[in-house]
């Protein structure tokens, strides 16, 4: 019993991760439509750059981090301005963009691996500080994962409630044709878009290398686990994102306690083909009238 609380606990920890993955997939898939591959990139990179500036340059990590969330954001909005909105520009439909953002995946992957190799990396040397609760212990950085992830998902949905742009970006997902015909700043909202993305997979990754470590191909695996949260919870419903999140990271918290964690992402796979099955439109997606589908 006290194992299964302890990964209770930690299924506390992966969830919030899980929900600043979802939120950042989520944000493009949603707004633009597109499944965008190259998010898994994104969230390589933020780490790594801060790998490389505490490393090589000596930075201090309260500075290097902010420079990895920087990278993070910049390289979103030019992996869009040079791969997306031009193709985009031509007419190219979703299917284009999709193997066009695998390919900007596998060649920044393979970039990284190249310069850092493929071994994994370590940012904090030494034990990590932890807090011990009757037979459960808490480390740190999952505090501080529980506090980002659980922070930035409540911050976000206010802003979809209180902020006119934000606003604007979650309704460009119902009717995108709309944003060009009210003139509204088209260029703008889908940089936020993606500078928001970004922001939430850089957190996720960063946060996420402080405990474990990174490797140059950990992105697809964040970029699927965040898409299968949206998918089961909702599309078009926002806590159902962060439903969907919670619902994987307590179901590999069991699969671990009843067998091993070799079974997460079967586990994690098995809830999106039974979703697609039985409930399309998201496990936690308000049900609507069938003239409405």
């Amino acid at each position: 019993m006290t194992l299964l609380l302890q990964l209770l606990v930690n299924a506390v920890c992966n969830a919030a991760i899980y929900a600043l993955l979802a939120i950042g997939f989520g944000l493009i898939y949603r707004s633009l439509r597109f499944f965008n591959i190259g998010f898994g990139a994104v969230y390589v990179i933020a780490s790594y750059v801060v790998i490389a500036l505490s490393e090589t340059f000596g930075i201090p990590l309260f500075a290097s981090i902010p420079l990895g969330i920087f990278a993070g954001i910049l390289s979103s909005i030019l992996i869009d301005r040079l791969v997306f909105s031009p193709l985009e520009g031509y007419g190219a439909p979703t299917g284009v963009l999709l193997v066009a953002s695998l390919g900007v995946y596998i060649a920044i992957v393979n970039l990284i691996a190249l310069i850092f190799g493929n071994e994994i990396k370590i940012i904090t040397k030494g034990m990590e500080p932890s807090f011990t609760i009757g037979p459960i212990i808490v480390t740190r950085i999952q505090i501080a994962q529980i506090l980002i992830g659980w922070t930035g998902a409540i911050l976000f949905w206010l802003s979809i409630r209180k902020n006119t742009l934000v606003k604007a970006i979650w309704a460009m997902g119902i009717a995108p044709e709309l944003v060009i015909a009210l003139g509204l700043p088209y260029k703008r909202m889908r940089a936020i878009v993606f500078s928001l993305s970004a922001l939430f997979a850089a957190a996720a990754s960063i946060i996420t290398t402080l405990d474990v470590g990174i490797d140059p191909h950990v992105g697809m695996g964040a970029l699927l686990t965040g898409a299968v949260a949206v998918i089961v919870g909702g599309v078009n419903f926002y806590w159902g994102w962060v439903s969907g999140a919670s619902l994987i990271a307590l179901l590999q918290a069991i699969g671990v306690w009843l067998f091993s964690a070799k079974w997460n992402e079967l586990i994690t796979f098995g809830i999106l083909i039974i979703t697609l099955i039985f409930r399309p439109d998201g496990i936690f997606s308000p049900k609507r009238r069938a003239e409405e589908r």
